[in-house]
């Protein structure tokens, strides 16, 4: 029974599994389908939330209203604490909830996003016009371009069938337009990189190394700034890392989310990520002092 948020709004889901509540919110221009990969290995180990917000609406407070959906969907199940695993704009979300509800949240995983519009690298002009199918108008070519720029070479070549199988998914479940931009303008508008340092709950981050859409430098500055944050990088992925690399992404998920004796908090992030030096490390400090300096 989907939940209701408006006349002209609801929230449909599906719950896979049972054990601790974990809650999967997706990035932008992406259905519950796009979990193919995921409810299948945590449903093993967790009650899985997936969900899909649908309808038109003003997104006036921005990402808090998408977190306030999230909250809802939470109340309605009677989950008074979840795991809580975000890509990309979705990711935006899980930091919302993890900052204004952490009493929601236990488990954090934050996959190929950022802090917001602060972050030390921004997207490139061609990889945003490649996000928005510019300058085609055709829905499939766009709709082709968006997902051939968030994936990466190596995932497209070794597994083509999929990716054709990710476009015809993608078109046959798209947003409109209206609800689709309205998303956009609310996670151009999201910036918690002031903020982000607050996060109390135990946090994993994971990108992929060829991630156009939100460069790798992002991710090493999240896990920088988030207390006793892990950081994984991946090779030969892109942005939709959660499909490319889904054993990894998985085994990684669920090693940290599994429940276990008590969780150090307070210290470094975990520094042996996959492709991520001491020389980036320093390199990503100098960006990001650069924008909070900028900022200020």
């Amino acid at each position: 029974m989907p939940v209701m948020i408006t006349e002209n709004t609801s929230i449909d889901y599906d719950v896979h599994g049972e054990g601790p509540p974990l809650i999967l919110i997706g990035g932008l221009g992406f259905g519950r389908w796009a979990w193919f990969r995921q409810v299948p290995a945590f449903s093993r180990h967790f009650k899985t939330i997936t969900f899909d917000v649908r309808g038109e609406r003003d997104l006036k407070g921005g990402v808090a209203d998408l977190a306030s959906d999230v909250v809802a969907l939470l109340e309605h199940l009677r989950v008074r604490k979840a795991h809580v695993l975000g890509t990309s704009l979705g990711g935006f979300v899980a930091q919302e909830l993890a900052l204004e509800r952490p009493d929601l949240v236990d488990g954090l995983v934050l996959v190929c996003t950022s802090w917001g519009r602060g972050g030390p690298e921004t997207m490139s002009p061609w990889a945003l016009s490649d996000m928005i199918g510019l300058p085609s108008l055709n829905p499939e070519k766009a709709v082709r371009q968006g997902l051939e720029a968030a994936t990466s070479e190596a995932y497209r070549a070794g597994r083509p069938e999929e990716f054709e199988q990710i476009v015809r998914w993608r078109l046959a479940d798209s947003p409109s337009l209206s609800a689709y931009y309205e998303q956009m303008r609310a996670g151009a508008r999201f910036d918690v990189s002031r903020d982000v340092g607050r996060i109390t709950s135990p946090t994993l981050v994971i990108h992929g190394a060829e991630d156009q859409y939100v460069p790798v430098a992002n991710a090493v500055a999240l896990a920088e700034t988030i207390p006793g944050s892990k950081l994984r990088v991946l090779d030969d992925a892109g942005h939709l890392v959660f499909i490319e690399r889904y054993a990894d992404v998985n085994r990684e998920v669920v090693t940290f989310l599994k429940p276990r004796g008590s969780r150090k908090r307070g210290g470094r992030h975990d520094a042996s990520a996959r492709g991520i030096g001491e020389p980036l490390r320093r390199a990503v400090r100098r960006l990001v002092e650069g924008a909070r300096a900028k900022a200020s």
